[in-house]
């Protein structure tokens, strides 16, 4: 019979890069969220709105009637990312799939496992971010490219290339702004709970009620300030302030032409960046704390 030598030796190899073992946590929470009926659904929702509006800009490029919602970055800037319908299947997608992030870990127990593979704290938050920032820049980066693209096929107007240059990075940066600190949040409800339904339970109430809130305010104390409460007000705001304004056609300028706030971009760069570190300083507390065994 032959014999085998089972004790246990202390493994020797050679430890990969900080970004391979990051990637290593990012790659299957990118394919799992692909898996669900129901979430593909909502992503087939999303790119509905810009086939809509690619058959709309169709019609109007074949009527050769210059329409100024499908003029310039009005098309994708105003009728997609500001559209109310996107923000909603936005908020939907990210407590769907980023609510069950962190605190499926959680409920399994499985931080202590994930940190004894030579995975940091800072890894496993830098992993959890980069996944979810990554599926909702599918469904807004994604859809606003194939608008901008459609644009160009169609030859609705004719823009330079330093313009075409400026509009992508609008529409890149404007994608980032939507993404970024709802990611942030996300997260942060997903740490804070060991079921994903009461996390995404949490945020759906907190970006909703934003909205119904500082409409409420607004109404009743007439006062500017309360148009800044509003989720979706300040992310179209700063949105807007990427985007040029110039002529298209003679008399129909392309950009924002009445504000979403009476401010400039500084106040809601500012509440949606302390949203966005104090969202992942949230985050990293809970991990930490989990691991301390608190």
């Amino acid at each position: 019979m032959a014999v085998y030598d089972q004790s246990y030796l202390p493994w020797s190899g050679t430890y990969a890069g900080r970004p391979s073992r990051i990637w290593a946590l990012v790659r299957p929470g990118l394919t799992q969220p692909f898996r669900s009926f129901w979430i593909l659904i909502v992503i087939i929702l999303a790119f509905m709105i810009v086939g809509g509006w690619l058959l709309i800009l169709f019609a109007v490029a074949s009527a050769q009637i210059p329409q100024v919602f499908a003029l310039g970055n009005n098309l994708y800037r105003q009728n997609f990312y500001n559209n109310s319908m996107f923000s909603t299947i936005l908020a939907v997608l990210s407590a769907t799939v980023g609510a069950s992030l962190i605190s499926r870990d959680l409920r399994h127990n499985a931080l202590l496992t994930i940190f004894a593979r030579a995975i940091t704290r800072g890894d496993y938050v830098a992993a959890k971010f980069l996944t979810l920032t990554l599926f909702l820049l599918f469904v807004t980066l994604g859809p606003g490219l194939l608008l901008f693209i459609g644009q160009i096929g169609m030859g609705t107007e004719d823009l330079s290339a330093g313009q075409r240059l400026a509009d992508l990075g609008s529409i890149t940066l404007h994608s980032l702004i939507m993404v970024v600190p709802m990611a942030s949040a996300v997260l942060a409800c997903s740490s804070l709970s060991k079921r994903a339904y009461v996390a995404g339970i949490l945020w759906a109430v907190i970006f909703f009620s934003s909205t119904q809130f500082s409409s409420i305010l607004s109404a009743t104390l007439h006062e500017d300030w309360c148009g800044l409460l509003s989720w979706t007000n300040l992310t179209s705001h700063l949105g807007n302030a990427l985007y040029q304004s110039r002529p298209v056609r003679p008399g129909i300028l392309s950009g924002p032409e009445n504000p979403v706030l009476p401010y400039g971009p500084w106040p809601p760069l500012l509440i949606l960046g302390t949203v966005t570190v104090v969202s992942l300083g949230i985050v990293r507390w809970r991990v930490r704390s989990v691991e301390a065994g608190e």
